[in-house]
């Protein structure tokens, strides 16, 4: 698991650097635009290229340099050398299994939070008995420089809140 782990890394750091290494090809070839990974090669070490040819002929098959590694090197470094890297980092990543932990009962969207908490919210006004309607129809019923009625009711909750006429922005009109 650490190896496969390991080898994406690398490959992913070796993808970098031929990206780096086809930028200096491009700049020693006065050549732009993306470029094979043999051009790359061809131009920086065309030496080492040409033995690395000849020793896969001879002493593995003749076959594998032309149809197997040549259209390999046909395609840029950075990806034919990128793309296994991603595969590797991401397959061999560590992170938890969420399929061993996943518990039926666990809301997993917000959907479900919500639905969860509208039934709690249901249940809870089921339980309460002070469901009666207000006395006060509408807001503009309710007045907070009313005098607090004698038995203690809502009004006298507000105690030190209560609104006096002169801190109103027009005392006049709270007076009629």
């Amino acid at each position: 698991m650490k190896a496969g782990k390991l080898i994406g890394w690398v490959l992913l750091a070796c993808a970098f650097a031929f990206a780096a290494a086809e930028t200096a090809a491009q700049g020693v070839a006065k050549q732009y635009g993306i470029m094979s990974a043999y051009t790359v090669l061809h131009t920086l070490i065309p030496g080492d290229l040409i033995v690395t040819k000849i020793i896969i002929q001879k002493n593995l098959h003749p076959l594998l340099w032309d149809p197997v590694i040549r259209a390999i090197l046909w395609l840029p470094g950075w990806l034919t050398l990128g793309v296994p890297g991603i595969y590797l980092s991401w397959k061999f990543r560590e992170g938890r299994d969420m399929s061993d932990e996943l518990d039926d009962d666990f809301p997993i969207s917000t959907y479900d939070d919500i639905v969860a908490a509208a039934e709690e919210l249901d249940e809870h006004m089921a339980m309460e008995d002070d469901n009666a309607p207000s006395k006060y129809e509408h807001l503009s019923d309710f007045n907070l420089t009313a005098e607090p009625e004698e038995n203690g009711g809502p009004e006298d909750l507000l105690g030190e809140f209560k609104l006096e006429p002169e801190h109103l922005a027009d005392p006049k009109k709270s007076e009629d």
